[in-house]
């Protein structure tokens, strides 16, 4: 793939994409954009990288630009040093491209930023929360990665990207990351097959779920996710990954998760496909993603936390399964539904 390349002039790129731009309440914005993108075949996958400030600062609302009609998908991931010093490069890891990361793959090395899909609109923390990022911590860089859709016509650039409103004071609560999903496939000619992931809860510190964010391609029908509790389940989200793949309020507000406590989550897939479906990165393939976005009271640096399974079934691990689980039932969308965010009394 060619792309716009200037690897000896990567610090002043670095300058020009990283506009900050102060704003009255102390809070900066920090605009980051593709430069100039020619994605140059459909699902190509490039990447664009960001400094972060040498002092701590904190995300507290994310500004997409950025359009279904040009984009599947755009990640913000977090890095100590970028997969490249290209101001752009194909980051095709599963298609022999570079790197998001230089230190590799690992999951604990590359940190979930951001995530957006399906023409989703602004997300803004709650009061007194922040995702921190820069200073000392394992975020030094931002890369924000594309996944095109197709090969744009002849003479056309993409500069889709997103702004961070963000604040140098530290807020009372840190936000963080914690991703379920599932390795496997989807058999072909099937209805509502299920997909499905658990892992125990270990950490000491108490995280409380603020929204969720489900993420599949074509296939997916619903996705949920639930905090299981002496085999009780209480639903953090149920929603379609086919409506804009935005984080919605958490469904029981202030409900906490604590050490011992699994989180457990859900794709209900259907196919009409004449061949079987892997997980993949490509819109051909599947993917079956709960995005969980958490606040505690932790002061270190925090990094993504992940469960993933495969052929991994809720039956035989516990009983009780919500019949709702892989239904719509009850589901409000409104505006008031996707950006109401509070920090509540605690179950």
């Amino acid at each position: 793939m060619k792309v716009k390349m200037a690897g000896s002039h990567f610090a002043l790129l670095l300058l020009v994409a990283n506009v900050c731009l102060a704003l009255e309440d102390g809070t900066f914005t920090k605009t980051l954009r593709m430069p100039d993108a020619t994605p140059e075949h459909s699902d190509a996958l490039l990447c664009h990288a960001v400094k972060m400030e040498d002092d701590p600062t904190y995300i507290v609302e994310y500004e997409p630009h950025v359009s279904a009609e040009i984009a599947h998908h755009m990640m913000l991931y977090g890095c100590e040093e970028p997969g490249s010093t290209h101001e752009m490069w194909n980051c095709e890891e599963t298609r022999g491209g570079g790197r998001v990361c230089a230190d590799g793959e690992a999951q604990d090395t590359r940190q979930v930023v951001y995530a957006w899909a399906l023409d989703a609109p602004a997300f803004n923390m709650p009061e007194d929360v922040g995702f921190r990022v820069g200073g000392r911590t394992r975020i030094k860089y931002i890369v924000l990665q594309l996944h095109y859709k197709n090969k744009l016509p002849a003479g056309d650039t993409d500069s889709s990207g997103v702004t961070l409103h963000v604040q140098r004071k530290q807020p009372e609560f840190q936000a963080g990351f914690y991703v379920l999903g599932t390795w496997g496939a989807v058999p072909p000619h099937v209805n509502d097959y299920h997909m499905e992931t658990a892992c125990e809860y270990t950490d000491s510190s108490p995280m409380y779920p603020i929204a969720y964010r489900t993420h599949s391609h074509s296939l997916g029908v619903v996705t949920s996710g639930y905090r299981i509790r002496n085999n009780q389940w209480t639903e953090i989200g149920r929603m379609s990954p086919q409506r804009p793949q935005m984080f919605y309020n958490a469904t029981t507000p202030g409900m906490s998760v604590l050490s011992g406590d699994f989180l457990a989550a859900r794709c209900t897939m259907t196919s009409h496909r004449d061949t079987v479906t892997k997980i993949g990165a490509t819109n051909a393939d599947e993917m079956c993603n709960f995005y969980i976005m958490y606040y505690t009271g932790r002061t270190d640096d925090l990094t993504v936390q992940w469960c993933f399974q495969q052929n991994y079934h809720w039956k035989e691990h516990f009983y009780g399964i919500p019949d709702k689980a892989s239904s719509l039932d009850g589901i409000p969308v409104s505006d008031d539904d996707v950006m109401d965010h509070h920090v509540h009394s605690h179950e």
